[in-house]
Parts: C-alpha cells; structure tokens; sequence
C-alpha cells in the first residue's frame, strides 16, 4: 500500500522549495506561495499524512513524519530541499532537519516552536481540553474551520485569502485534526537549535499570540547565523493574512540559492 504524502506542485528549476503547511490545513493553503515561487524554483507543497487525501501513518510521531516528508522527496525526484514550515509544519520542518540533515539546503521557520509551551503535564492536559472539547459542537471539521480559523488571521485579511483558508480545511477528519493536536503537545527540540547549520530564516507576525515574536527570537537566537524577521500586522497565518509582504521576506532569503 502506497503511504507517500500527496502534494502540489509548480515551477522547475534551482534549488527546490517545500512548503509544510500548519494545523488544520492542507497544501491548498500555499497556492498564493506555490503561484509566485513557482515562476522561477521548482515549488512543492505537501499534504501532511492523515490530512485530506494523504493516506494516514500507521503511528503518527516525529520521526514517521520526517520519514513521510523524504518518502515525498523520494517520490518528487527532489534530493535536497529548502524547507519552509508554518506551525506544526515548522516542527517537522526541524525533526526533518535532524534525521535527514543532508537533505536540507536551507530551512525557513514560520510561526513555529521549538518546544510546545509548558512541560507540565497538567498544562498539557489542560491546553488539549480547550482544544478539543469545543470540537464536539461540530459534525465535521469542515464545520469548525471557519471559527477555528478566525483566531488566527488578522482583521484586514482579504475574503479571498479567508475562503481559501476555509478550502484547504475542508477535507480534514476531525478525528485526524485531534491526533496531530496530541502529538503538537510533545514536541521538544529546543536542544537541538544549536546543531542547524544551514542558512536559516524565521518568520514571526507581530500580533501573532500562537507563535509570538519574542519567542521566535530566542529560536533565532539559538540557531548559529540564524536571523528572524517580524511581519507587521499580521497574526498567525502571515502567507495569507500579506501574502505579497510574506513572499518578498522569503524571496529576499532564496537569493543565497541557485
């Protein structure tokens, strides 16, 4: 049985780029990033396993993860990458790093952590509590999206860019949205920020509480040579919220690469 990772594709050439998205969506939520990079790089953008029509990992944890990513890469015919990763997908982005490092030219953090907020396990039951109990109002997680989704985007993102973040949640089991929830709650690589030694960018939104700025600067801090830029205006979801502030950020950083 076939268990790669769907993606979408576009572009050809240079140094490929590979987009992971966040929680709750799928690769849909990068068709602004995937329409621009694609003009000029070979821009790849991944359904994570379990999510929409990507078939689920029979365990779900760190490193099945970052063996589905190569899977993925195996399948693309793409060696090395630059990783961009949004939220969950910033973790991957990092326990890819670490188990398949030369893989990675370049890696590009977005609203992301290295270590999920407290260690106490009370704190953990508790966050997975507000998390999940409000999901039993809804049928689906289709259902749930829209207002799930509003608390992470901006006042002043476009209706466009809104249904579109709607549209990559769509086809989502609610079941699978909790799973990736539990296991968010268990990411801990802060350690291991001091070993990335490829060229490094991370993104923070400056109103974003999910993934706040000051804590993405202690990342960036912990990276050798890493550098952090902040999004003005913009929350939890930059790629969509200013898509054409987000794509410039990150075009200004894909110049170091062919």
């Amino acid at each position: 049985m076939n268990m790669t990772p769907t993606w979408l594709a576009a572009g050809h050439g240079n140094t490929p780029l590979v987009l992971l998205h966040g929680m709750g969506s799928t690769a849909e939520v990068w068709l602004p990033q995937l329409n621009h990079f694609g003009r000029h790089r070979h821009t790849i953008a991944w359904t994570a396993p379990g999510y929409g029509p990507s078939p689920a990992l029979p365990m779900l944890g760190w490193p099945e993860l970052a063996d589905a990513l190569a899977d993925m890469l195996d399948a693309s015919g793409i060696s090395k990458a630059i990783v961009l990763g949004h939220s969950i997908g910033g973790m991957v982005a990092q326990a890819f790093y670490h188990q398949y490092p030369h893989r990675v030219a370049g890696l590009i953090l977005s609203a992301t952590s290295a270590g999920f907020g407290s260690t106490d396990p009370q704190w953990k039951e508790d966050f997975l509590r507000q998390r999940t109990e409000p999901m039993t109002r809804y049928h689906s997680f289709a259902q749930a999206a829209p207002d799930m989704l509003a608390s992470f985007m901006g006042p002043d993102i476009s209706t466009h860019m809104r249904q579109l973040a709607e549209i990559s949640a769509a086809n989502i089991e609610k079941s699978r949205y909790i799973d990736y929830m539990r296991l968010l709650v268990t990411f801990d690589y802060k350690d291991r920020l001091p070993d990335i030694a490829v060229p490094t960018l991370l993104l923070a939104g400056e109103l974003d509480t999910q993934a706040p700025p000051k804590g993405m600067q202690r990342m960036a801090d912990a990276i050798p040579g890493a550098r952090l830029e902040t999004l003005p205006g913009t929350k939890h979801m930059a790629n969509l919220e200013n898509p054409a502030q987000f794509n410039q950020v990150v075009d200004t950083f894909l110049t170091r690469f062919a």
